[in-house]
C-alpha cells in the first residue's frame, strides 16, 4: 500500500514479537506495478465482509 499514496502510513498489529519482526521484515519486498495491478484487479473482484462498521 505504500507506493499508493505518499500519505499512507501502516500501523502494525501483533500480540507476538516473531509476527512484528515478520511484518518489519515485510518492508524489504519488492513488487513490481504489473504484480500490484494484477493483486488490485482480483481484489477489485472480491467481496469481503467488514467488521467494526469501517
Amino acid at each position: 500500500m505504500l507506493c499508493k499514496k505518499p500519505f499512507i502510513i501502516p500501523i502494525l498489529g501483533s500480540r507476538k514479537p516473531e509476527r512484528l519482526k515478520e511484518n518489519f521484515d515485510s518492508a524489504e519486498t519488492i513488487i513490481s506495478p504489473e504484480e500490484i495491478a494484477n493483486i488490485d484487479d482480483d481484489l477489485d473482484k472480491m467481496d469481503f465482509d467488514v467488521f467494526g462498521g469501517h
